[in-house]
């Protein structure tokens, strides 16, 4: 019986142990697989922001060498006039504020960054083109302008060598080559104004305005002759009559004595020139009613306009 007992005892010993190694296994197997896992998922995330910024840089290297295509297109929209090519000199600036933050990208930056930079670079170089466009058009009517200027006055000077032009047909030929140097304007805008702390204030209101403001451009003309100008403004009251504050100084106009309200010199380089003048304030205070004013230089009337006082 004592043996049996022992015997029994054996056993269970034996079971234990054989279950007990069984479980070790099991562990050691459980924590192999466990790691490997663990160290393959690692690889992948290595992997993964590797590819990552793989492709941050290749979209920084693709959307930097359309930058320096935008950068190209603007440097060809160029005129080589400083007033021309004004707008794309500011739009150089904004190129260059692009390129600072495609570069800071490259380092910091977010998917949505990057987007936003891309759509400014695109509205950027549309914007360039129409520029270009523009100052094609520009350069184009210039050309145009002074080759049928030069053809006329190289026809005037061939024919006059060869004495086949009568005296009339000279004079006409002649006279059409003056009216292309003449200098015209635009955009006459007359206004009532008058004088505050912080400026000029426009009105309407006959007592409470202090002197009549003419702005005016003059015109590009290549081939007219620069320097200074002369410009007369002549301001007509409500009731007809010519205003002056100058003793009724005068100035000619189709071979007459016209009288003139003030005057001003400009220096005319051949291209736009924004022109404000003043009627100053008259003898006798503003009453209701329809002001004329009108601009002449060179002999020639520049243009007409009026504001009514109410």
């Amino acid at each position: 019986m004592e043996n049996n007992n022992e015997e029994e005892k054996r056993k269970k010993r034996g079971g234990f142990l054989t279950s007990a190694l069984v479980a070790t296994i099991g562990l050691l197997l459980a924590t192999s697989v466990f790691f490997g896992w663990k160290a393959s998922t690692k690889e992948e995330l290595v992997n993964i922001k590797v590819q990552e910024n793989k492709d941050q840089s290749s979209k920084y290297n693709k959307l930097m060498a359309e930058l320096d295509k935008t950068s190209d297109l603007l440097e060809s929209a160029k005129t080589g006039e400083a007033e021309k090519d004004s707008a794309l000199i500011e739009k150089r600036k904004e190129l260059e504020v692009l390129k600072e933050k495609l570069k800071e990208y490259s380092d910091l930056g977010s998917v949505d960054e990057f987007r936003k930079i891309k759509a400014e670079l695109w509205k950027l170089r549309s914007e360039i083109r129409d520029l270009k466009a523009k100052n094609a058009l520009l350069m184009a009517d210039v050309e145009r302008l002074t080759t049928d200027v030069n053809q006329k006055n190289s026809k005037i000077n061939t024919l006059e060598s060869e004495g086949k032009l009568t005296a009339a047909e000279l004079a006409q030929a002649k006279e059409k080559a003056k009216l292309g140097s003449i200098i015209t304007a635009r955009g006459f805008m007359a206004e009532g104004v008058r004088m505050r702390r912080g400026g000029e204030k426009i009105t309407t209101n006959p007592k409470s305005t202090e002197k009549l403001r003419l702005t005016f451009t003059l015109n590009e003309n290549l081939i007219a002759s620069p320097g200074l100008r002369t410009i007369y403004l002549r301001a007509y009251a409500a009731d007809g009559q010519t205003v002056y504050t100058n003793g009724g100084s005068t100035f000619t106009y189709k071979g007459t004595s016209q009288i003139y309200t003030e005057r001003q010199e400009v220096d005319y380089r051949n291209q736009e020139l924004d022109v404000f003048m003043y009627a100053q304030p008259f003898s006798t205070p503003y009453t209701k009613g329809v002001y004329k004013l009108e601009a002449y230089m060179d002999g020639n009337l520049l243009g007409t306009t009026t504001v009514e006082l109410k």
